[in-house]
């Protein structure tokens, strides 16, 4: 481990690029809110950047960042005004339901949530269609939180608090800017996380541990993405850190993978989920 991971408190010095990922987009949000400075390019590098907080915060739900509690927490408050949810709220529907029962009728966002021919339907019926089971089914965590888990009670409480509270002190200053700057760029990267699920288990096997998710092993996406595209090695071991998710996929996964399953870049990837190349013959068709 660096020294500067040591002195940061860092139980991984990978970690390191993702405090780097968030300390750009918090500046470049803040520039641009501000006015300071105001161009698209900064804007879409914004809008890419709450897509890889949004990721950053998935790998921290599973793997705690810091040795120390209290740096965790702030970082949690710190994800929630980059991403537009709190980490918290994810624990529900993703740690304990998605990979509990992965793409059964207990996910609240399995991807049997949309079923039409035209795959680009598809991609842009699922994240409302999500966003709808997740509003009608998912309990309400913080009454079972009260009863079960008082200290997760308020640490969710007073996460709502700084995300919901700034976000309205945002607003009354400046609302265009808030919601051109703030709250567009947290819609795009929660749309494409939850869609990109749809991508990474559609009518796969959610019962077969070797063969619930289709995987990227190009090294540029997952240097950006803190290795999601490792997602079959990721359903096994959730608590592994992101690092070591190209080892273990390499040592346990390949050798029981269908390699339809495996694409060496995201373009591959997209071709294949598009024309449904990678549906192997176990899969579901429609």
């Amino acid at each position: 481990m660096s020294n500067n991971a040591k002195f940061l408190g860092l139980r991984h010095t990978a970690d390191l690029r993702a405090l780097g990922f968030l300390l750009v987009q918090t500046l470049l949000m803040v520039g641009l809110w501000t006015g300071a400075f105001r161009n698209i390019f900064a804007w879409y590098a914004v809008a890419w950047l709450a897509v890889i907080a949004t990721n950053i915060k998935h790998n921290h739900m599973h793997h705690r960042f810091f040795r120390g509690a209290f740096l965790n927490l702030l970082l949690e408050h710190w994800l929630g005004l980059l991403t537009g949810t709190t980490c918290t709220s994810i624990i529900t529907e993703h740690n304990l339901r998605h990979h509990g029962h992965p793409n059964d009728e207990n996910d609240f966002v399995r991807a049997g949530l949309v079923g039409f021919r035209a795959q680009w339907i598809n991609v842009l019926c699922f994240y409302p269609r999500a966003a709808w089971e997740l509003f009608v089914h998912k309990p309400l965590d913080f009454k079972i939180w009260w009863r079960t888990n008082r200290k997760l009670f308020w640490r969710g409480v007073a996460e709502q608090v700084t995300l919901w509270g700034t976000f309205a002190v945002l607003l009354m200053f400046n609302w265009k800017a808030t919601l051109l700057y703030v709250a567009l760029p947290w819609l795009h990267g929660q749309w494409w996380l939850i869609t990109f699920g749809l991508f990474q288990h559609q009518d796969l096997d959610g019962e077969d541990p070797w063969q619930n998710s289709r995987n990227i092993t190009g090294r540029c996406f997952n240097w950006f993405f803190f290795n999601i595209g490792y997602h079959t090695a990721h359903h096994l071991r959730p608590a592994l850190h992101w690092s070591e998710l190209p080892a273990y996929h390499a040592r346990e996964v390949v050798p029981r993978i269908d390699p339809r399953l495996v694409s060496p870049n995201l373009w591959r990837f997209y071709a294949d989920w598009f024309t449904r190349r990678s549906m192997p013959t176990f899969a579901v068709q429609p």
